[in-house]
């Protein structure tokens, strides 16, 4: 999965706000580069303490902030280390994915985060934009009126989202596709 890489260090991030102890996106995101799965800490993260490669990072861990730096209207509730949910803008602003914590896999679903994803969700639809969840490599695509839960997506896989005309409007879904599939 593509992980949007938002500005560099200091920029657009909200006054007051710092990663600090937070560290959940080094669990939640799969690092190739530094061999870790969505889902499990990564070797070189001390959780809460920082990395012990820091100078030396991997460049997906040196680019990568998520949005709770750079949103000023998402408030303290949802500073990862407290949601339990790291939001990223992926696929050139295509996607506004939610990756939750595999130890809370249901933190999504408590107030506020469930209404507001639905409501991100609602409001996306007029722009193309998917809103999802990702528990460890489990998809979930949220939609105003339902969410499809697509399983585990491997490496060579892909979430597309679809809409097709239907008797009361516009039926919007998601489907999971091998790349070769989405390229066709």
């Amino acid at each position: 999965r593509e992980r949007v890489m938002t500005g560099a260090p200091g920029e657009g991030i909200v006054p007051g706000r710092s990663c600090g102890t937070c560290m959940l996106c080094c669990k939640v995101f799969r690092i190739e580069e530094a061999g870790t799965q969505a889902g499990e800490w990564c070797s070189h993260c001390v959780p809460g303490k920082g990395c012990k490669i820091y100078e030396t990072r991997p460049e997906p861990c040196r680019v990568f902030f998520c949005q709770w730096l750079f949103q000023p209207g998402l408030g303290p509730e949802w500073k990862p280390e407290k949601s339990k949910i790291v939001l990223s803008v992926e696929l050139n602003g295509a996607r506004l994915a939610a990756h939750v914590d595999t130890s809370t896999p249901g933190a999504w679903r408590r107030s506020p985060y469930y209404e507001v994803l639905k409501r991100w969700s609602a409001e996306g639809l007029s722009q193309k934009r998917q809103v999802s969840v990702w528990i460890g490599q489990r998809c979930i695509v949220i939609l105003p009126d339902r969410e499809i839960d697509l399983g585990v997506v491997g490496p060579g896989e892909v979430v597309m989202s679809t809409a097709k005309p239907g008797a009361s409007g516009m039926e919007y879904g998601a489907v999971k596709l091998t790349r070769d599939e989405a390229e066709a």
